[in-house]
């Protein structure tokens, strides 16, 4: 197995995987754009997309969602990928990448990103003390208490949340979105 001896994590999309190795090493395949190998053609096995001298950092998370991918890396950087048809790439276009590109922390005042959870046209990250989605609104998905679409990473207000709930875990689904608090409450 390609992978003997590291600590792996992944993440399974629509149809694409990708998997971050120990130490900085991200491999996915499958189809096209959400891949970040800076090609739209399809892999049947695994590529090395970059370690290092991409990310700046060992990357420590990767998502994916239906058509597009994130990871954070050791130093709380955010990095997208995919198609960014729905806006989900949170870089205030509509643009797919296709390599992992940074969204600046100075968005999130300089906070580290956590998590991130991607759905389809939608993405969530969760930051010290706050979560930010974008993408697609639809279905109010983006926690905004509206069906508005953001092209960028927006704050999701806390009063939205019962009582001094801090959230702690992240997911996103196809057409809604969870956060978990501290206490377990969904």
């Amino acid at each position: 197995m390609l992978f003997v001896g590291y600590e792996a994590m992944e993440a399974c999309g629509r149809n694409f995987t990708v998997i971050v190795t120990e130490p900085v090493d991200v491999w996915p395949w499958g189809q096209g754009v959400q891949l970040g190998l800076n090609t739209f053609d399809n892999w049947l096995l695994s590529e090395h997309v970059a370690g290092h001298e991409v990310f700046g950092a060992r990357m420590v998370m990767v998502a994916a969602g239906t058509f597009h991918a994130a990871g954070v890396t050791a130093d709380g950087t955010l990095l997208t990928w995919g198609s960014g048809a729905e806006g989900q790439l949170c870089h205030c276009n509509l643009k797919e990448r296709l390599r992992p590109e940074r969204i600046g922390r100075e968005l999130f005042g300089g906070r580290p990103v956590l998590m991130v959870a991607c759905g389809l046209g939608h993405t969530m990250v969760l930051t010290v003390g706050s979560l930010w989605t974008c993408g697609k609104g639809v279905r109010d998905r983006l926690g905004h208490c509206d069906k508005a679409d953001m092209l960028v990473l927006t704050q999701v207000v806390e009063e939205h949340f019962e009582g001094n709930t801090q959230i702690v875990m992240v997911l996103a689904g196809v057409v809604h979105s969870v956060a978990v608090g501290s206490e377990g409450d969904v």
